[in-house]
């Protein structure tokens, strides 16, 4: 009894196997393709048909050499040939030819199929269409050379725009001080001979140069920033700090300001930079100070992988419209002539944080006055 239903359990279970296996053909996105080794199609799955634009009825039993591409008549032979030895071909990229004549740009995967002795009598192609993927991938190959040239490009005129500013700056700063120099013997030696006009006229033109000297000597210190830069290694910012304090005691003790700090850290930076930013922040909390003397306070934190650095003051503040206008160029809040400088030192600053891969910004002071934060990504030190 349990010897006859035996076969029949197997050949139900082989005839479920043949139904799924053929629900897949029938369902697979990708042609699937059978042929003898002669090349003829003997069959041809809806996918197929809907990449190809062949019918079942149009092509099982003409050859497949009916899809290769003008370019490659022997490239279908060469792949049965393969086959035909037992060899299994995967992901072979090539083209095919549609029935309206478009070509493909399609990936196969090419199997032998095997008779109950194992001998091959034919193959089976799993074709997929990756036409629009290809396509795809050039038009981002183009766009990322396009970009990369001009990237180059603007690495080339920022180049070149830092190298005029220098060289222009540096060039121009004699003329002006000429102009100085003379406006202030003119005075000097005629002014008794001339009436107040002239020496209203005199003043202008002395202070109008030396407004000019400072603008070429500020231009020439902002584009030396990137122009000049040094290699980042490990310094200690409390040494850096130190110098910067040096550079401005006599505004300090002009001021009567206050200057107090936290323990700062060991970090990779550029020295003369970083001593140039501290310069710079502390200096503008002595210049824009209100009726007080100023008190400015320096400190920093680790948050995540960066050191972030505060340096606080209780200055007149600065209204949160124009918190970000600050660190442009030449950009002054207040009329000429009511606060000194030329309105460059934020935008130095804003340089010298970015060329360390960080970024900086102010809010408003915990007791007034303004808090300027930059921050500095953490990096190792070179082992020794």
């Amino acid at each position: 009894m349990a010897p006859a239903v035996r076969p029949k359990t197997a050949r139900a279970e082989d005839v479920a196997s043949l139904q799924l296996l053929a629900a897949l053909v029938e369902s697979s996105n990708d042609a699937i393709i059978s042929k003898d080794l002669d090349g003829t199609i003997t069959s041809w799955n809806p996918a197929a048909e809907w990449i190809y634009g062949y019918t079942d009825s149009e092509i099982v039993g003409r050859s497949i050499t009916l899809l290769a591409p003008p370019d490659r008549p022997d490239e279908i032979l060469g792949i049965l040939r393969r086959v035909a030895a037992g060899e299994r071909v995967d992901h072979f990229e090539t083209q095919r030819r549609r029935k309206d004549g478009t070509l493909l740009d399609v990936s196969l995967s090419v199997s032998p199929i095997r008779d109950a002795d194992g001998k091959v009598i034919g193959a089976s192609v799993i074709g997929r269409d990756f036409t629009a993927a290809k396509r795809a991938e050039e038009a981002l190959r183009k766009a990322v050379e396009e970009l990369r040239e001009r990237t180059e490009q603007l690495v080339r005129s920022n180049t070149e725009l830092q190298r005029f500013a220098y060289v222009a700056s540096h060039d121009l700063q004699e003329p002006a001080r000429t102009v100085a120099s003379y406006c202030g013997l003119l005075e000097q030696r005629y002014g008794g001979q001339l009436d107040e006009t002239a020496r209203e006229w005199i003043g202008h033109a002395t202070a109008g140069a030396q407004r000019m000297r400072a603008l070429i000597s500020d231009l020439l210190e902002y584009s030396q920033v990137e122009f000049r830069a040094e290699p980042l290694i490990a310094v200690e910012s409390n040494a850096v700090l130190d110098v910067a304090l040096k550079n401005l005691q006599t505004t300090i003790e002009e001021t009567q300001a206050v200057v107090t700090r936290d323990p700062l850290p060991r970090l990779i930076a550029d020295p003369p930079r970083l001593m140039q930013l501290f310069q710079n922040l502390i200096g503008n909390a002595t210049k824009f100070r209100g009726e007080l003397p100023p008190r400015v306070h320096v400190m920093a934190e680790r948050r995540g992988h960066e050191w972030r650095f505060t340096v606080s003051d209780n200055g007149i503040g600065i209204d949160p419209r124009h918190r970000e206008k600050i660190f442009e160029a030449f950009r002054r809040l207040h009329p000429q002539g009511y606060y000194p400088g030329t309105g460059i030192g934020l935008a130095i600053c804003k340089r010298i944080v970015e060329q360390h891969g960080g970024r900086i910004w102010v809010e408003a002071g915990s007791g007034g006055g303004s808090a300027f934060c930059f921050s500095i990504p953490i990096r190792m030190e070179p082992q020794t």
